[in-house]
């Protein structure tokens, strides 16, 4: 009986730590298209949630969590025709950020 048990504990182990690796995966992907618009050189999330990248064309970004990194990506869509930031910030009621094709935005939360 404890065989079984140890069996089903391990499995669900291995079961989120590959949800973790995965998500992370997706992470990486995510903010290389949505923040850089070309590839990423670094890439880490820190036990405070926040997420640090600085892309190939030297741009560095700090995202405070899952759900920036998301509304990042529509405000690329949606203002930098997909083409990535130069620098984005968030700020408490607004998000400034600049494309990399130099356009520039204040966009109220």
């Amino acid at each position: 009986m404890k065989s079984l048990l140890s069996v089903i504990v391990a499995l669900f182990v291995l079961t989120g730590c590959s949800k973790s690796v995965d998500q992370q995966a997706d992470d990486y992907v995510d903010v290389s298209y949505t923040l850089c618009g070309t590839k990423v050189k670094a890439f880490s999330q820190g036990d405070d949630g926040k997420i640090r990248v600085i892309c190939e064309n030297d741009s560095y970004f700090v995202v405070k969590n899952q759900d920036t990194l998301a509304y990042m990506h529509e405000l690329n869509g949606a203002y930098c025709l997909g083409l990535g930031f130069s620098v984005f910030t968030e700020r408490s009621n607004y998000y400034t950020f600049t494309c990399s094709n130099d356009k520039n935005f204040n966009i109220p939360k």
